[in-house]
């Protein structure tokens, strides 16, 4: 059985130092034992960050762009209506990957510096980035054949599962910094 959560648990050393000269940038509520962080009006309000509402798209996108270009393999004859899908599933997922990636740049730059938070949060960025290059190139290599193919390409359908991989380390660093962290997250009662 999951034991449930203890709000009564004091916070880690790095919650508790000033960041820049001021305290309350993190802060611990009475209700709760997240950690909660300034929001501005672009980032979301607190508790309702908008960077984890745009992320679905991209990543629903790009995981389907893999599994149209593993289908297109399943025929003999191939499916090509699949291989233009998934070019244009990447297209819309680097579309919706920019918008979030605003988003998450505003919700980064409100991380007290020289914190275990700030790193991962640096690590899942630069995850992202290197996710979004490699659906950029893939792009960009399906843009000239994607209409006349029956089936992917083996070297594409390699880059996606590689970017693949690389996207789900970076949102489960994501993941981290909510749920470990409580990054962004309300302890208000209901």
């Amino acid at each position: 059985m999951l034991s449930p959560i203890r709000f009564g648990r004091s916070l880690p050393r790095w919650a508790k130092m000033p960041v820049n000269g001021q305290s309350g940038l993190l802060r611990r509520r009475r209700t709760g034992s997240t950690i909660d962080m300034k929001a501005s009006a672009l980032a979301g309000p607190e508790g309702h960050p908008i960077h984890p509402f745009l992320v679905p798209l991209p990543i629903g996108a790009f995981v389907s762009s893999l599994i149209f270009d593993i289908l297109t393999w399943t025929k003999p004859d191939g499916l090509p209506y699949l291989v233009d899908g998934a070019y244009w599933l990447i297209g819309v997922g680097l579309i919706g990957a920019l918008i979030a990636a605003v988003f998450g740049v505003l919700d980064l730059v409100r991380i007290p510096r020289r914190t275990p938070p700030f790193t991962t949060a640096l690590t899942h960025l630069s995850l992202n980035v290197v996710a979004a290059v490699l659906f950029i190139v893939g792009y960009y290599w399906r843009a000239g054949d994607h209409v006349e193919l029956d089936r992917t390409r083996p070297g594409q359908l390699a880059l996606s599962a590689v970017a693949v991989a690389v996207l789900i380390v970076a949102v489960w660093l994501g993941q981290k910094l909510t749920y470990r962290y409580g990054m962004r997250v309300s302890g208000r009662r209901q």
